[in-house]
């Protein structure tokens, strides 16, 4: 090849770089947007929305959007930031509910016992699962008892790799939740978040509002109001929350990270009472000293391999154990009929 042929291979590659970042405008523009705040993210922001623009003109955006839609993500590119609640944060302690004041009441009664709701094969226990990508095994665990157990019903498993509650442009748990209730009518929300939160951005941050780095009193103040939102605007829809906890991570890098999320979800359910569960992931998988362990010993015995092979996610056996600690929770909620 000639440098004339070289020169032509070079202007051609160029040309199609340049094509292909117009046909992907849109994805670009979005990454841009999820970076941390700084001047490599204000150059990015300021690059795509050209590019956006140009890409829109001439229509190239158009085969994404189709082939998005073709397959069911026509919303991966949307920029949604907003965390809206329409249920202000209460000033004090939440007000219990009759029953539970009734119930406090005559506390020591042998006649005070409160009536469970009961959930039948013919009216079954809606179970709606959401979260990241620790959410789906759990979710296709309590799949599995709800197709023998015919009280329950598993009304969806949601899982999106690499959201959580930080980064709301990303994708907007916050709008997705308020879209669920109605559409899925759940008795009850298993949620798993936080695996990817667990750093010092966080996306949707109120104007005027400043947030330091994880861990920091404001960071946590702005992940309880957030995680706090959510059990409160379902509680209220009559949906009772379970909170998931990150489980001990494979790195010791994650722990600290972890431990600020759980301890946010802790004081949100504490907050709710009796509305809302916290499942202790971590002493559940543990390794008996509050370590990473990809075994655990069943009271048999028996060795079972409770993470994956990247020591994060759960197996079948490890979610197993987790949806058996959901259904102990909820049964002391619930009268659920075999």
């Amino acid at each position: 090849m000639g440098l004339r042929g070289a020169r032509l291979a070079i202007v051609l590659a160029f040309l199609g770089l340049g094509l292909g970042a117009l046909l992907d405008a849109r994805g670009l523009r979005k990454t841009a947007e999820i970076q941390r705040q700084g001047v490599a993210r204000d150059v990015a922001v300021h690059f795509t929305r050209g590019l956006v623009g140009v890409s829109s003109t001439l229509r190239l955006d158009r085969p994404r959007s189709e082939l998005q839609g073709a397959i069911g993500r026509e919303a991966d590119d949307r920029i949604d930031t907003r965390i809206a609640f329409r249920l202000p944060p209460p000033a004090g302690p939440l007000p219990a509910r009759p029953a539970q004041a009734a119930a406090r009441k005559h506390r020591g009664s042998k006649h005070a016992r409160r009536e469970r709701p009961l959930f039948t094969p013919k009216r079954p226990l809606r179970i709606w699962v959401a979260g990241d990508s620790l959410a789906q095994v759990p979710g296709e665990a309590l799949e599995r008892v709800a197709a023998h157990a015919r009280s329950l019903d598993v009304v969806g498993v949601e899982s999106r790799v690499s959201t959580g509650l930080g980064q709301p442009e990303l994708y907007n748990w916050f709008t997705r939740i308020g879209e669920a209730v109605p559409q899925l009518h759940p008795n009850v929300a298993v949620l798993s978040f936080g695996a990817d939160d667990e750093h010092d951005h966080l996306g949707g941050v109120p104007p005027g509002v400043t947030v330091g780095k994880l861990g920091s009193p404001s960071w946590k103040a702005e992940y309880f109001r957030r995680v706090d939102g959510v059990t409160r605007e379902l509680t209220a829809a009559g949906v009772y929350v379970v909170w998931l906890g990150l489980p001990v991570p494979p790195s010791d890098g994650y722990v600290k990270g972890f431990r600020v999320v759980n301890d946010v979800l802790r004081r949100s359910v504490q907050r709710h009472d009796e509305r809302a569960a916290y499942i202790d992931t971590w002493h559940l998988l543990d390794n008996g000293h509050s370590g990473w362990t990809p075994y655990i010993r069943k009271p048999n015995g028996r060795l079972v391999l409770v993470r994956a092979a990247d020591g994060m996610h759960y197996t079948a056996a490890g979610a197993d154990i987790l949806s058996s600690a959901i259904l102990a929770r909820l049964r002391t909620v619930y009268r659920l009929e075999a």
